[in-house]
């Protein structure tokens, strides 16, 4: 018996040794092994692929590979390897998978030379794949290569004959936004092609890559990366880094005079976020990304900008109660880094235009050899200039990270640009912007070929992410109703739309006072209501100036700390007369204590002034003569986009509950080359903020008499003592 048992556990052992499962290879490991990059291609580094060259690729490489992932859209800027890394995908699946291959490309014109100077020989130098390429006359020609068990088919975009009749399991298409697009009676060339793919739900991939050439935000590759995961490539700062060394160094060093044992330093490591994913360390980061010295780690931009992400400093994902993702209000508000030049400015000096007794510097442009040189990158955490020779090391050390955690899972999109580029060099990226800005078309080119972003022919526009970041800024969380602190004054501003029988009404209520714990005790202003009416009766009883049909007369409450209720109604507000003016002037006569009549008009109407006061309706009434983008640019600007003004804060509050009519509202204006516009002539709310802004001066001056009368308060209070 203990020999029969003996047999069966050695052929046991002997089967788990022989059926044991193929390691599973990485595929940025297998291309550095197998890819040869041809003369033919023009590439700076001819020759045995090294994706360590151009690091960050590795981690697409690694994101592609994730099991589960069916789509995957790169949306990058001219030259940076998009076109060899969907190569490489080709050339692993060809030797390493089973099923068949297509390959769309713009146009059947371009592709012939593509095939010959560029793919071909990269099928013919790999020698995995040549060795299973069946080569002859009928089997492989420019558009078609049969390989044991498997098709490769090359086609060109717009070749409907070519686009029917096969299937495949990958689906390569090759700058997408140059490719035919979807017509009134027919399907694009990209839908159809991935169509072919049907059959293999659960094994298919479909890669999509393209410089953006589209105008605006309809650009394909864009809209396909913003319904993705919207990956980023995040790199640490060496100057940062070394200050955390340094800190850590200091610490063990200290620790051990104290101890007389050794101790390693403790730090933030991302070993938290690396322990919830099946591999060592998450998918898509480097294993050097993992040094727990590592920090300032930062996306690279152009310039500085804010942004909302759903993950800390470190990288780790901001986490509910539950575990489960946070949301959208609870992210953090990431601001980047910057091209450096403005150290290669070139100034000059001329007689002031607003005092022709003094003189001024005035830039004059840049030194543009020395920009091409000398730029740098500035780190958005230490401000410290970061060289172009570091950034190798940083390369090295990439983490790509999603910021959107709400995407299908089977749906990666990553974005990568020139200045992650080892071959490319800030101070060029930086030359070619100062060449491209006056230049409307070179303008397009950077944005495009550069910036790998669809170019958007607007100076500024409000989105749902600057109004999050409003509310993250509000130092107080409240909801629509709600008076955050005690107010000094409420106003009230409406725009009215339609005749005086069927008019819609739009209002916003907002609640304004002092941040008295603040030493300079700067004014804030809070929104506490919004919404439409039917009626001036309905907007008289919305402000707490009359009473509902059941005897109620609404009251906004501030609770003090000790207990005691402070209440309030609307004291004075704006409202918009530029339809059929008559009823609002006959509605602000009855109601002139409270309400103004307001009308928005360019700076000839004003004679220059924010604000001018004409009499209307026999001088009975002030009519505001509001200068319209002046108070826009106001609101959009210092108030939303970024809540800054003269160097100092702009207190200007959002509730945590802002409905879709709302944003919606807030976000349909914007500044396009003929001045401020709306996208649907929606905007009524975005007009009541605007009022408000007009009403600011003579808040202000409300607010100075508290703040005297609170001072005088104090001064006879410190006085008694």
């Amino acid at each position: 018996m203990s020999g029969f048992l003996n047999t069966l556990s050695w052929l046991g052992a002997l089967i788990r040794a022989t059926l044991r499962p193929r390691p599973r290879t990485r595929l940025w490991e297998w291309a550095d092994r197998n890819v040869i990059i041809p003369d033919e291609s023009g590439g700076p580094a001819p020759g045995q692929l090294n994706t360590g060259r151009f690091a960050i690729f590795r981690g697409l490489h690694d994101l592609a590979q994730k099991p589960g992932v069916h789509y995957f859209a790169l949306c990058a800027s001219a030259r940076v390897g998009k076109t060899l890394f969907s190569i490489v995908i080709l050339l692993y699946w060809l030797a390493e998978r089973v099923g068949c291959v297509v390959w769309l490309d713009p146009s059947t014109a371009s592709l012939k030379k593509f095939v010959r100077s560029e793919l071909d020989p990269f099928l013919r130098q790999c020698g995995v794949v040549r060795a299973l390429a069946i080569i002859s006359k009928t089997t492989w020609t420019v558009f078609w290569k049969t390989f044991r068990g498997k098709v490769l088919r090359i086609v060109g975009s717009g070749a409907e004959a070519d686009m029917h009749g096969f299937n495949a399991e990958l689906a390569i298409i090759n700058e997408l936004d140059r490719c035919r697009g979807a017509t009134d009676a027919d399907a694009s060339s990209p839908d159809k092609i991935i169509a072919r793919t049907r059959l293999f739900p659960h094994t298919r991939f479909i890669l999509e890559n393209s410089t953006p050439g589209v105008a605006g935000e309809f650009s394909p590759i864009w809209q396909k990366f913003q319904r993705g995961s919207q990956h980023h490539c995040y790199l640490p700062c060496p100057h940062c880094s070394a200050a955390r060394k340094a800190t850590a160094a200091n610490a063990a060093s200290a620790k051990k005079s104290a101890t007389q044992t050794p101790a390693r330093a403790s730090s933030a490591a991302p070993a938290a976020t690396a322990a919830v994913h099946s591999d060592p360390w998450p998918i898509g980061w480097s294993e050097l990304s993992l040094d727990p010295d590592l920090t300032g780690w930062q996306r690279l931009t152009f310039a500085s900008e804010k942004k909302l992400v759903p993950f800390d400093a470190d990288l780790n994902p901001l986490l509910d109660k539950k575990g489960k993702p946070a949301d959208r209000e609870h992210w953090r508000e990431e601001t980047t880094g910057q091209i450096r030049f403005e150290q290669f400015a070139k100034w000059g000096e001329r007689t002031s235009p607003h005092d022709a007794t003094k003189r001024e510097r005035y830039k004059i442009g840049y030194d543009v050899d020395h920009v091409e040189h000398g730029a740098s990158y500035q780190c958005a955490h230490c401000k410290k200039d970061i060289t172009f020779v570091q950034l190798r090391w940083m390369l090295a050390r990439y983490r790509w990270v999603a910021h959107n955690p709400h995407a299908p899972r089977d749906r990666i999109s990553a974005h990568v640009w020139a200045a992650y580029s080892p071959f490319e060099g800030w101070g060029i990226i930086a030359k070619e912007f100062i060449e491209a800005k006056s230049h409307l078309e070179a303008l397009i080119k950077f944005h495009n070929f550069t910036l790998g972003l669809p170019f958007i022919r607007q100076g500024a526009a409000v989105k749902d992410d600057d109004l999050d970041r409003v509310i993250l800024r509000t130092p107080v969380r409240y909801v629509k109703g709600q008076i955050p602190m005690e107010a000094e004054v409420l106003t009230m501003t409406i725009d009215k739309q339609g005749d005086s029988e069927g008019a819609e009404y739009w209002y916003s209520i907002r609640a304004w006072g002092v941040l008295w714990d603040h030493p300079e005790r700067p004014s804030w202003s809070a929104l506490v209501d919004w919404g439409s009416a039917h009626s001036y009766e309905e907007l008289l009883e919305l402000a707490g100036l009359r009473e509902n049909d059941a005897g109620e007369l609404r009251k906004f409450t501030f609770t003090r700390a000790d207990g005691t209720v402070r209440e309030y109604f609307v004291t004075s507000g704006l409202v918009d007369s530029g339809y059929k003016p008559e009823s609002v002037y006959e509605f602000c006569l009855h109601q002139t204590e409270i309400f103004d009549p307001y009308k928005g008009c360019p700076p000839t109407h004003t004679r220059g002034s924010k604000v001018r006061i004409s009499k209307v309706l026999d001088e009975q009434l002030d009519l505001w003569l509001c200068w319209s983008d002046y108070f826009t640019a106001n609101l959009y600007y210092d108030c939303i986009k970024f809540g800054i003004a003269f160097g100092r804060p702009v207190q200007w509050w959002l509730p945590t509950d802002i409905d879709a009519d709302y944003r919606a509202q807030l976000t349909d204006e914007f500044q396009g080359p003929d001045g401020w516009t709306t996208r649907k002539k929606c905007n009524h709310l975005g007009d009541t903020e605007k009022m408000h802004r007009a009403l600011a001066d003579p808040v202000e001056a409300t607010l100075d008499a508290a703040r005297e009368e609170r001072a005088e308060a104090e001064a006879k209070s410190a006085a008694k003592k």
